[in-house]
């Protein structure tokens, strides 16, 4: 079991890595809310904004894959404090876009920084509290992402105040550099590991082969298990993040009732995944699996049928928001239990990738159902089977063994 030798140190580790998950929610909401300003400005077809929507979730993808590899070599301080200012720069690149393809390119650079700092400040966060609280306590930093979320969806009611889309990402650039420039500055460590970082530099023989950490030691079922959780979690999550306001105004209502939906999507995300994190850490976990995507299941269902009345649809974007934004948070607290320390930021960063893969096929799912003529009702009842799926992995999941350390 990990020990706590320098608990304000430990703090400010957690402290730090809830800003960059509240830098990544920030991002991951930003598209989804400038969406109906910014694809008349540049004319995008259905098609072309369903890639651009992918964009940053195919260079998460693809950073999640390397960051916590390097990171497990190099350190998850230097790594995470990199990405994150790549993460930052880049957004502001998107701010400045000119046309679609300038877009999709500050995007996809966009999505590589966060990629690479995704796993290594969950395994940080992971690290810096004990055994018995990393469910708990790392759901309640990973919050910080829905947060964010809420935090775009603010910005994007500024425009009375004169500010266009683009305002989104100037604030969602400013976040990771600050929160980049913080974590470079500050010598960051998990709880009983050197000053340095985690892990020093003499215990580069520990790290084993990508094939070993993630399959060798009876690991296999529990890495498919884990990858199928976090695949189709995410598809849903993210095709939600980047529809939803879109798909309300499907729905009949306004732009500015889209907005708050979505504000109210990420809010209740924020803070139901709280109290879902200490339920999920008890001892009844694989019935708060069944609850948690039943609840999903459920609040998909009603919100196309809700009709034009608001209150409803609202509060069932409300609870789609607490359950699957909450499901996403426990995967990624449960991830960093499955694999040792050494080489934790491989296991992490592949769940992570392989999550993201999920995130590309949400957005082009939607857009490919709303091109072939299908409306908001049936993009959202059309993902159910996909979280019925994402249940059942994780139901699975609980029941393989976890590292010690």
């Amino acid at each position: 079991m990990t020990t706590n030798s320098n608990p304000s140190r430990s703090r400010l580790t957690l402290a730090l890595c809830a800003l960059a998950a509240l830098s990544e929610g920030f991002d991951n909401q930003s598209m989804g809310v400038a969406a109906p300003k910014l694809v008349p400005e540049f004319a995008l077809s259905t098609g072309q904004a369903s890639v651009i929507f992918s964009a940053a979730t195919l260079g998460l993808f693809l950073g999640a894959a390397v960051g916590g590899r390097i990171a497990d070599r190099m350190g998850r301080r230097n790594m995470l404090a990199i990405s994150l200012l790549l993460f930052g720069l880049c957004s502001l690149m998107t701010s400045a876009a000119t046309g679609p393809n300038s877009l999709f390119l500050a995007r996809l650079l966009t999505g590589f920084g966060l990629g690479g700092a995704l796993p290594n400040f969950i395994a940080l966060a992971s690290e810096a509290t004990s055994a018995a609280k990393r469910v708990s306590s790392v759901t309640v930093i990973m919050a910080g992402m829905p947060f964010g979320g809420f935090l775009a969806g603010l910005v994007a009611l500024g425009e009375p105040l004169g500010w266009s889309w683009r305002a989104i990402f100037v604030v969602g650039g400013a976040l990771p550099i600050a929160a980049g420039l913080l974590i470079w500055r500050t010598r960051l460590r998990a709880a009983g590991l050197p000053a340095m970082d985690v892990p020093p530099l003499g215990a580069s023989a520990e790290i084993q082969s990508v094939s070993s950490v993630l399959f060798g030691e009876r690991r296999a079922r529990t890495t498919w298990m884990l990858w199928g959780g976090f695949f189709f979690t995410q598809l849903v999550l993210l095709l939600m993040l980047n529809w939803l306001p879109s798909l309300m105004v499907g729905l009949g209502f306004t732009g500015a009732q889209a907005s708050f939906a979505s504000m109210s999507f990420n809010l209740g995300g924020a803070i139901g995944s709280a109290a879902l994190g200490r339920l999920h850490a008890g001892r009844h976990r694989r019935l708060w699996v069944v609850l948690t995507y039943a609840a999903v299941v459920a609040a998909l269902v009603v919100l196309p049928a809700a009709g034009r009345v608001f209150w409803l649809a609202a509060a069932m974007g409300t609870i789609a928001g607490i359950f699957i934004i909450g499901a996403q948070l426990i995967l990624f607290a449960l991830a960093p239990l499955y694999y040792g320390r050494a080489n934790r930021g491989t296991g992490v960063g592949a769940a992570v990738a392989v999550g993201r893969l999920g995130s590309i096929v949400g957005p082009l799912y939607a857009g490919a159902l709303l091109s072939g003529g299908g409306d908001s009702a049936r993009v959202l009842t059309g993902i159910v089977p996909f979280v019925a799926i994402a249940g059942t992995a994780a139901f699975a999941l609980c029941s393989r063994p976890q590292c010690a350390d």
